[in-house]
């Protein structure tokens, strides 16, 4: 979710009534194979020479996708097959006074079964109407976070309506879904579907957290930062931190915990880096990025960007290494202060590709929502100055694809992409994995979903990138008329091909901010 500077959660809570919104569709839409004629992102010409990485990259759209516009749903897979659910129908959040601005009307109370392959839905089921309340409210929650371990799909959090009493709230449950089950009942449209849901018997604090991330290594998951958030959103900064209001509060830290029987919480502990005044864990809608390390199959993860610094109107540019253990007290959370991530601050699609002979993983980080974007005319970064009298925050969203290289030795190095997505895009989309890669040891696929490069033995379909938000606009809400913003059902192929790439080097981050020219009067939000 695209929000100012003191905002909410993450574009997961997007849910702007003025937005253009798609219809779900809801029915079987068998589609021919796909088109041999694609249409590729527009950009700048390859580049004769600069900076090369191990692979070329391309993401090239599939014309006329049939699937449903969705941002900051949960997704898994099972026979061939993705499952997605919650989310949202929306793009941008609203920011009317005394308003709903994330009205129960755009979020998304079907579970889909959509075929890659073909570009087509094979079945949805309404959760809302199959299901108790206590399943159905954060099942259609949004920016939930969520991981699969085997067939189960592991969904926690999220932000949305309690059914049963009516408010706003960020959720405590612990949701597992038998994927296979689900999939194979949506597809026979078989709407009884409780049996294939468990969840925890009380809610847990604990797991309260919308807009972090869930990873999982070896038995241990791991809840990487975000926020709790309670209450209707609200442009009052009064109505903060009171008794009757809302209630906001980041995390801070990585939760690492086993679940026991009824997928209670058995062992925990949270983690941080150790204290530092300027607050560098307190994020949210961040890029939790799984990489392997230099030992060619050591998994481990990486935050990239995040919002809000504290106290600014800013998103974070120091990646965090968050060190997997075989046990949760030995975690290891530790902030990469020598590198500034450049662009793409936001949660995006996102894929990583490791290289074993620079023993690096190269994380590229689709479009979305930036601190900095990219001219290309001038080749330079530009920062926007603030001006939040008109809703201009300094966080564009952006259509450049750049690629951050993690070392063995721990430092970094970025690129940006010749070719640029086709729109503002990016922005709470997901890259899915081709499910067509090999696994296992020597594989193409790692477990955790890095790329193997050596394993591809040619131009190879990875995946695809689905869903997210796609703004008119690089903020959505200035201009007369703003130019707005939609949950999309826009569909990409991503292709790797090994060999060295030229790409265009990263320029130098901007000291100074660029005056950005107001127009249209603009509330912002509280922190």
């Amino acid at each position: 979710m695209k929000i100012f500077a003191f905002g909410l959660l993450c574009a997961g809570l997007s849910g702007c009534a003025a937005s253009p919104t798609a219809t779900p569709n809801t029915q079987s839409q068998p589609v021919a194979a796909l088109p041999a004629a694609v249409v590729k992102a527009p950009g700048p010409p390859s580049v004769a020479s600069g900076p090369t990485i191990p692979f070329n990259l391309e993401v090239i759209e599939v014309p006329g996708s049939t699937l449903p516009a969705l941002q900051s749903y949960s997704s898994a897979h099972a026979q061939g097959k993705w499952l997605v659910l919650g989310g949202r129908t929306a793009g941008l959040h609203g920011f009317g006074p005394g308003t709903n601005n994330f009205p129960r009307s755009t979020a998304n109370t079907l579970a889909y079964v959509i075929d890659p392959s073909s570009n087509s839905v094979l079945g949805s089921v309404d959760l809302v109407a199959n299901l108790p309340a206590n399943l159905s409210g954060p099942l259609t929650a949004s920016n939930p976070e969520f991981v699969q371990v085997g067939s189960q799909l592991v969904v926690l959090g999220g932000y949305g309506k309690d059914l049963a009493s009516g408010k706003m709230t960020t959720f405590g449950s612990i949701i597992s879904i038998n994927v296979d089950g689900l999939v194979s009942a949506i597809v026979a449209k078989n709407n009884k579907i409780a049996g294939y849901f468990l969840q925890n018997a009380n809610p847990d604090n604990r797991v309260r957290v919308t807009g972090g991330a869930l990873k999982y290594n070896s038995g241990i998951f791991y809840l990487v930062f975000g926020q709790n958030f309670t209450g209707d959103y609200s442009i009052q900064n009064g109505d903060y931190n009171k008794a009757g209001g809302q209630f906001q509060q980041y995390t801070e830290k990585v939760r690492a915990f086993t679940l026991g029987n009824g997928l209670a919480i058995k062992d925990f502990n949270q983690v941080d880096g150790g204290y530092d005044p300027s607050l560098p864990y307190h994020r949210r809608d961040l890029n939790a990025v799984d990489i392997i390390r230099g030992d060619g199959q050591t998994p481990g993860a990486m935050v990239y960007g995040g919002v809000f610094k504290a106290g600014q109107v800013a998103g974070h540019t120091l990646p965090i290494d968050v060190g997997y253990s075989s046990s949760v007290t030995n975690v290891s959370v530790a902030l990469q202060s020598g590198f500034n991530q450049a662009l793409s601050q936001y949660d995006c699609a996102h894929l990583t590709v490791f290289d074993a002979a620079s023993a690096s993983s190269f994380t590229s980080l689709l479009g979305g929502i930036s601190q900095y974007h990219y001219d290309a005319s001038s080749g330079q970064l530009v920062l926007d100055a603030l001006n939040l009298s008109v809703g201009i925050d300094g966080l564009p969203f952006i259509n450049t694809v750049s690629t951050i290289q993690h070392k063995p030795d721990s430092s970094f190095a970025q690129f940006i992409q010749p070719n640029a997505l086709p729109g503002l895009l990016g922005a709470e989309a997901q890259f899915l994995h081709s499910l067509t890669l090999t696994t296992g040891a020597g594989g193409q696929l790692f477990d955790n979903g890095v790329i193997n490069l050596p394993a591809l033995t040619g131009r190879t379909l990875v995946g695809y990138v689905y869903g997210g938000i796609e703004s008119f606009g690089p903020y959505s809400t200035f201009g007369t008329p703003p130019p707005g913003s939609q949950a999309t059902g826009r569909f990409f192929q991503v292709y790797v091909t090994p060999g060295p790439t030229t790409v265009l080097p990263m320029p130098p981050l901007p000291t100074n901010p660029t005056p950005y020219p107001p127009s249209l009067p603009l509330k912002t939000e509280p922190r």
